[in-house]
C-alpha cells in the first residue's frame, strides 16, 4: 500500500471542507427561501473544524479521536438534516448532538479508560457507514430526468462511502495490534480523509446542481403558470398548444379547442367581492381541470376565460366533453361561510378540420362558437359548425 503524508491530506481536506462551507453559505445567502443549504454549510464548517483538532493532535494519540472525530461526526450528521429540509422533510435537530455525544462517550471509555485504540476505530467508523447509509437512503430516487440523475449519483457517492467506512472497520478489526502503536502513520487514515473530503466536494456540487436547476425550473413555471388558478397562463397555454399543434400535424391527427367564458362573472364581483371572485376563478379551473383528460391542456386565457386545447380529438367528441364541463360547473357551486356561490359557463368549440391548425385561427373560430352560446342565452355548448350551418340559414 503506497504512503500518504497523513498532515498533507488532513490539512487539504480541511481547505476543501471550509472552501465548500463559503460556497453553501454563498448559494444560502441568495436563496433564503430555499432550505437545506444552510445545514450543509454548517456541516462543513464543522467537519474542518474537527479536522483541526485532529490534525493539532495528530501525536496524541490517546486524545487524538476525542473531540475531533466527534465534531466530524456531528458536521456528517448535519447533512442528513440539510437533505431532510432539502427534500420537505421536517429536520431532526436531535441527530447530530446525538451522534457528537455517543462518538465523544465511546472515544472517552475505550481511548482514555480502555486503552484500546481498535474499538474505537471499528466503533467510529461503524457509526460514519450509518450516517453515510442514511443520506443515500434519504437521496434514492426513483425519479426521472435530470434532478432523479442527480439524486442517484449523490446516493451513489453516500452508498461507497458506507461501503468504504465498513471496509475499515473490517481491516482495523484484523490487523496486527502494531498498527495501532503508531496510528497517526496508519495508511487506511489518509485514504479514508482523501476520499471523505473528495466525496463531500462532490455530493455538495450536486446540491448545488440540484438547486440551480429546480430554481430554473420554478422561474419558467412562473414565466408559465397563472399565479391565481394554477393553470397555465396565455403564454404558457399558447406554447404547450404550438407543440401539440407540431405533433397532431406531422402524425395528422385532428386537434380540437374549447373556450370558456364564466357567465355574468362581473355581477360576481359586484355583488360579493373580487376576493370571491377569485375564489370562483380557482374552483372553476379546478372543475374543468378534473373532467378534461390527462392528455388535454387547460389554461387561462383571459380575465375569465379559460381555453383547452384536445390532442387527437374531433369537433363532435370535443362537443361531449364540452357539455361535461357545462354540466359539471353548473353542478358544484362554490361553497362559502355564508352560502354559496353557482356559476355557469358558455363554451365554444372548434377543430382543426374546419378551422386548421393555426393557434390564433383556432381560439379565433372557438371564440365565434363562445359568443354564439352567449347570444343564444348563455349556459350552453355550441360549435363552430353550428354558427356557421345557422348562419347560411339566414342568409
Amino acid at each position: 500500500m503506497p504512503k500518504f503524508d497523513l498532515r498533507t491530506i488532513i490539512f487539504m481536506s480541511m481547505l476543501l471542507t471550509f472552501m465548500l462551507s463559503m460556497l453553501l453559505a454563498i448559494t444560502r445567502t441568495h436563496h433564503k427561501e430555499v432550505h437545506g443549504p444552510g445545514y450543509w454549510a454548517v456541516g462543513n464548517l464543522v467537519i474542518g473544524l474537527g479536522m483541526v483538532l485532529v490534525l493539532i493532535q495528530l501525536d496524541a494519540t490517546k486524545v487524538l479521536f476525542l473531540p475531533g472525530m466527534a465534531l466530524i461526526g456531528a458536521g456528517l450528521s448535519l447533512f442528513i438534516n440539510g437533505i431532510q429540509a432539502f427534500i420537505g422533510r421536517k429536520p431532526n435537530h436531535r441527530i447530530p448532538v446525538l451522534v457528537f455525544f455517543l462518538l465523544m462517550i465511546i472515544d472517552a471509555y475505550f481511548m482514555l479508560t480502555q486503552h484500546d485504540v481498535r474499538s474505537t476505530v471499528v466503533l467510529g467508523a461503524i457509526i460514519f457507514a450509518a450516517i453515510y447509509l442514511y443520506c443515500a437512503r434519504l437521496t434514492f430516487s426513483r425519479d426521472e430526468g435530470v434532478v432523479g440523475s442527480l439524486y442517484w449519483i449523490a446516493s451513489s457517492l453516500y452508498l461507497l462511502m458506507a461501503i468504504l467506512m465498513l471496509g475499515r472497520a473490517v481491516y482495523a478489526s484484523q490487523v496486527g495490534a502494531e498498527v495501532f502503536d503508531s496510528f497517526a502513520t496508519w495508511p487506511v487514515n489518509a485514504y479514508t480523509f482523501m476520499l471523505g473530503a473528495v466525496s463531500q466536494f462532490f455530493i455538495s456540487s450536486l446540491f448545488v446542481l440540484i438547486l440551480s436547476y429546480k430554481l430554473s425550473q420554478n422561474l419558467e413555471s412562473i414565466a408559465t403558470i397563472d399565479s391565481l388558478t394554477g393553470v397555465l397562463n396565455r403564454r404558457g397555454l399558447e406554447d404547450a398548444a404550438l407543440k401539440m399543434q407540431d405533433i397532431c400535424k406531422r402524425i395528422n391527427l385532428s386537434m380540437a379547442v374549447l373556450l370558456i367564458d364564466i357567465d355574468h362573472f362581473k355581477k360576481v364581483n359586484d355583488q360579493h367581492g373580487h376576493l370571491c371572485g377569485d375564489d370562483v376563478l380557482r374552483h372553476l379551473a379546478k372543475e374543468i381541470a378534473n373532467i378534461l383528460r390527462s392528455s388535454d391542456v387547460l389554461g387561462r386565457y383571459g380575465g375569465e376565460e379559460f381555453c383547452a386545447f384536445l390532442p387527437n380529438t374531433t369537433e363532435s367528441d370535443a362537443l361531449g366533453l364540452a357539455e361535461r364541463i357545462r354540466a359539471g360547473v353548473e353542478a358544484s357551486p362554490l361553497k362559502l361561510n355564508h352560502g354559496a356561490i353557482k356559476a355557469t359557463v358558455s363554451i365554444g368549440v372548434a377543430d382543426s378540420v374546419r378551422a386548421g391548425y393555426d393557434f390564433k385561427g383556432l381560439v379565433a373560430t372557438a371564440d365565434s362558437a363562445m359568443y354564439g352560446a352567449k347570444n343564444g342565452g348563455r349556459n350552453r355548448v355550441v360549435s363552430y359548425t353550428q354558427i356557421t350551418r345557422d348562419s347560411k340559414l339566414k342568409s
